[in-house]
């Protein structure tokens, strides 16, 4: 089972080298005129879809999730033999977007993940006839907001996110307390089962009350880098319907030094399903190769 693993930077600058001539003519101020607006790439979506995005108040979030949706569209173009302007996709009531068409690849697995300064996708570049392949992914920004409190304790916070006390025990061990970086890295420790719960929830499209203590992780104390780790794995703690015991897969690496990923794979057809290599991390020009303006859009806030 070829599945694909895509990473984006929002950090990038949009060139006028990367886009469509649309987008060239719909430059304007006195900004650099090699630097395209990225709300401009509304243009490549269907109405209903950059009519969403544009309700999202900050900046920051909607970048990422315009990103996240144009990756989609380039993934099932690529890989898929369909045409950009024949995709449609809607969002589940959980945590998954779902493909409506072309009908025939609605059965293909994928899935999407942001934060931060980064977008992954990870799919698969095959439909497959036999036992369907479950996918998620979780991206985690080291940076972002942790305790509610300045009072509240690095402990008490781990003890109200349902880790087990094996996974406790894990991001525990971290540099003495003397330390002065030593909540710093705890907190660090803290986002590599975080980031694999998020995966293995995004996987089975689980509810928002799943209970995440009915599943375990193992963790490797392995060093970190952008050199895939596929040592993870998981037990089955309490069973309930839809979760698999078996056949699970996970890739976590850093994107860089603030970022990491995880991702969940479960297939009992497949024995090995990551090959080894690093996640191919895209730039504007090749995210839009295939794109295609839609027809009848001059700007982004048209009617």
């Amino acid at each position: 089972m070829p599945i694909v693993r895509w990473a984006f930077d929002v950090r990038q600058s949009l060139s006028l080298e990367n886009v469509e001539p649309l987008v060239t003519l719909l430059i304007d101020g006195d900004n650099d005129k090699r630097i395209v607006p990225v709300l401009n790439l509304l243009n490549y979506l269907p109405e209903s879809e950059s009519d969403s995005l544009l309700q999202i108040r900050l900046e920051d979030g909607m970048r990422r999730a315009l990103v996240a949706r144009l990756m989609l569209f380039a993934f099932f173009t690529a890989y898929h033999k369909c045409r950009w302007e024949d995709l449609t996709f809607d969002k589940s009531k959980s945590t998954k977007p779902v493909l409506l068409s072309p009908e025939h690849l609605v059965n293909v697995s994928f899935n999407i993940s942001h934060h931060g300064d980064w977008v992954v996708l990870v799919g698969e570049t095959e439909t497959c006839a036999g036992s369907p392949v479950l996918l998620g992914v979780d991206v985690v920004n080291f940076q972002g907001p942790h305790l509610r409190e300045p009072s509240e304790t690095l402990s008490s916070y781990i003890q109200d996110q349902q880790f087990t006390p094996k996974e406790m025990s894990f991001m525990a061990e971290a540099p003495e307390e003397s330390s002065p970086s030593s909540n710093e890295s705890q907190l660090e420790r803290t986002r590599r089962p975080w980031c694999l719960n998020g995966s293995i929830v995004k996987a089975l499209d689980a509810p928002s009350d799943f209970v995440l203590k009915s599943i375990e992780f193992t963790i490797q104390d392995e060093e970190e880098t952008e050199k895939p780790i596929h040592s993870t794995v998981i037990e089955v703690r309490e069973s309930k319907p839809g979760l698999p015991e078996e056949g699970w897969s996970f890739e976590e690496a850093l994107l860089d030094e603030n970022h990491r990923y995880a991702i969940a794979a479960q297939s009992v057809a497949e024995k090995t399903i990551f090959d080894g290599s690093e996640i191919r991390r895209l730039d504007w020009k090749e995210l839009l190769k295939d794109a295609v303006p839609y027809p009848d859009r001059t700007s982004p806030t048209s009617s």
